[in-house]
């Protein structure tokens, strides 16, 4: 059954899905699998890479759907439209040019997320879909004393609330290792603490217990209202989009290494809080390979790829709070204040206990990215600026 219905027409949805190199159809083709197998026609599917693209893979993927591959600082087709449009060439310049990329080699998450956005609003989409290049259409439960994986209908969940009048955004957790790997060590509280993860520390004090693996709700499922969303489990109903901001990260420098901050999805869910429309935990938390070895538990201390995730996660966090409390309308400098209190403490004990001195420098990192905010904040007015002028003129020309 096809569940959102416009006038009796299926709603064009679109599947988007943004990595650096684009070299593999998985899980894309999985998910439009998962979508003719439960009767869900899928509009397009809106591939956003930067580095790379393997265009016989998307020649493959053509013969079954709609494709736009669209490269960061090379969108031609994208560009010339929104000139049609009368959008100035200031406003296309500041959504679509990505200087970091050219300097540093880095797009920011917003950003990559927002070519999709952009690509799906031009192309006629009315919902857009967005899942991560290593998440899947199933989710891990218990049965029987045994963690299996099984199937779900991943659209049709998305689409049964996307489809209520007052729902803008569904999304959902993940099942599978969480991103932080089980650990254990004096100082941890005051680790998680510094990087404003106190809900991540409650979670791992209990590691030896669960190994951190997170197992969907399956039967007991309960769908809530949430302001929590998350960039890889999420569906977006387009023509209410223009009610919310766009998705919003940057690019810091730490000892001359350009560090993605965090949250670009978390910023959005703050200012889902100031408009009467909701976002819905739909409670399907789809299956996330976290580290690619699954059902291998996570050793971090013995693991150096798992070990470089955590650490770059860490100043990903650290990258995105400053903005994250200034949207709250937190006091800054009292947060900042206790956040280097414990950071300082955290930072040399999970160095000694990782036995890795990068560590040393969260410190350092969240000094800069206080000093950093004025910048950060400019740079969301210009974007915002920007966005707003694009949809202004995307609503105008639809209309005439």
């Amino acid at each position: 059954m096809n569940l959102f219905t416009k006038g009796g027409v299926l709603v064009k949805i679109s599947l988007g899905i943004i990595t650096k190199h684009f070299n593999s159809l998985e899980p894309i083709d999985e998910f439009l699998a998962n979508a003719l197998k439960y009767n869900h026609k899928i509009y397009s599917v809106i591939i956003v890479y930067s580095h790379s693209c393997d265009y016989q893979l998307i020649d493959s993927l053509k013969e079954k759907v709609k494709v736009f591959a669209v490269q960061i600082n090379k969108a031609q087709q994208m560009i010339a439209q929104q000139r049609r449009m009368g959008v100035s060439l200031e406003s296309i310049k500041a959504l679509l040019d990505c200087p970091t990329l050219e300097k540093y080699g880095v797009v920011p998450y917003g950003q990559y997320r927002n070519y999709v956005v952009i690509q799906a609003l031009l192309s006629g989409s009315e919902g857009l879909v967005f899942v991560d290049t290593d998440v899947y259409p199933r989710v891990l439960v218990k049965e029987n004393n045994q963690i299996i994986e099984k199937e779900i209908d991943f659209f049709g969940r998305h689409l049964e609330y996307l489809q209520k009048k007052e729902v803008i955004i569904t999304t959902s957790d993940y099942s599978g290792y969480y991103i932080i790997p089980p650990m254990s060590f004096t100082g941890m509280k005051e680790l998680f603490f510094g990087l404003q993860k106190e809900d991540a520390y409650e979670f791992l004090i209990n590691s030896e217990k669960h190994s951190c693996l997170n197992l969907d709700n399956d039967k007991k499922r309960k769908v809530f209202e949430t302001d929590k969303i998350l960039g890889g489990n999420v569906a977006i109903k387009l023509n209410d989009f223009k009610e919310l901001p766009p998705f919003f990260s940057t690019v810091y420098n730490i000892n001359g290494e350009h560090i993605l901050s965090r949250g670009e999805d978390t910023l959005l869910g703050i200012k889902l809080r100031e408009i009467d429309k909701k976002c819905i935990d739909i409670d399907t938390r789809i299956f996330h390979n976290t580290f690619g070895n699954y059902p291998e538990v996570p050793d971090i201390r013995n693991n150096s790829n798992i070990k470089d995730r955590f650490y770059y996660a860490c100043l990903g966090w650290i990258g995105r709070n400053p903005f994250l409390n200034w949207l709250k309308r937190e006091d800054l400098e009292e947060v900042k204040n206790k956040q280097k209190e414990n950071i300082i403490i955290g930072s040399q004990a999970v160095a000694s206990y990782l036995n890795d001195k990068r560590f040393l420098i969260l410190p350092k990192a969240l000094e800069i990215s206080y000093t950093n905010l004025k910048q950060v904040i400019s740079e969301y007015r210009k974007t915002l600026r920007a966005w707003n002028e694009f949809i202004d003129k995307l609503e105008r020309w639809r209309e005439g």
